[in-house]
């Protein structure tokens, strides 16, 4: 094997390391959290990598981070979070290799960039991040919600015109949803806390779910949830319902107000459903909407 192809190789496996280390991370912590954690990793892998020719730079960096792509990928919820993990791993190889190359020469502006990822990593984990959930997956809304009627698990009926008197909050899943289920225990502990609202957890029966799915996770699961079923998906087709887990807030004169798409550990997803909770509740005893 040729000097190139075995360097070539070196960088590959480094990169290799990183990006396995970096996935458990990212699919065993929150991902603000997992920001922090893998950040310093990039760094040390493109400073073991790190003495190359100047025109070499640039190959060394993608073909470190090629696996980590890859890998990393399947288990994004969203392009922004794909981006910005991508983002600090090519930044974080290249200051490794900067800092190899330029350590005995330049002491200063390695200790000043070091610095500068290390604070900027954490920021965006703890800060930016949530910031932007927050912000993105909450859509403010005014329309009128369609009537629905949804099943029990024991068969009984459930009609939308028989909760006037309260606030309803659906929250769509299903059993091949991974986030739904992440989900679930801020739904529980909203159900647990708040008797004033009709909360129902429904399965449409898409993507696969059948009745006997549905029932047999229900029964094994640990959750004490108001689950109901959607039978031939009507509930779900009405409410024109795009991506799971997807968490629709309807006031007591039965227009939507707001809509929750997807969900992240990582972003405040309890404290704005009380926030928004209490917007509505003021509005109407106000009559603001």
């Amino acid at each position: 094997m040729n000097t190139k192809n075995k360097t070539n190789l070196l960088d590959i496996s480094v990169g290799v390391i990183t990006a396995v280390i970096a996935f458990l991370i990212l699919e065993n912590l929150k991902l603000n959290i997992a920001l922090a954690a893998f950040s310093p990793f990039p760094v040390i892998a493109g400073f073991i990598r790190g003495k190359i020719p100047a025109k070499n730079k640039f190959i060394k960096i993608i073909l470190m981070n090629l696996l980590f792509l890859i890998l990393i990928m399947p288990i994004m919820n969203g392009v922004f979070h794909l981006i910005l993990l991508l983002a600090i791993a090519l930044t974080g190889t290249a200051l490794g290799i900067y800092i190899r190359l330029c350590l005995s020469t330049s002491t200063i502006k390695v200790l000043g960039f070091l610095t500068l990822f290390s604070i900027s990593a954490p920021l965006l984990g703890f800060f930016a991040l949530p910031a932007y959930l927050d912000e993105v997956m909450w859509e403010k809304v005014n329309k009128q919600a369609p009537h629905f009627t949804l099943l029990t698990l024991d068969g009984d009926t459930i009609k939308s015109s028989d909760y006037k008197d309260k606030v309803i909050i659906l929250d769509f899943w299903a059993t091949w949803c991974k986030p739904c289920k992440k989900q679930f225990p801020q739904i529980e502990k909203l159900y647990k806390e708040n008797n004033n609202v009709a909360l129902f957890v429904i399965n449409s029966q898409i993507g696969g779910d059948t009745f006997e799915k549905t029932t047999e996770f229900i029964s094994q699961s640990k959750y004490d949830l108001p689950f109901v079923n959607d039978l031939e998906s009507l509930t779900y087709k009405s409410f024109n319902i795009r991506a799971l887990p997807c968490l629709i807030m309807i006031d007591k004169k039965g227009r939507i107000r707001y809509i929750h798409t997807g969900y992240n550990e990582s972003e405040n997803f309890y404290e704005n459903i009380h926030d928004n909770l209490d917007i509505i509740l003021k509005a109407e005893s106000i009559g603001t909407f």
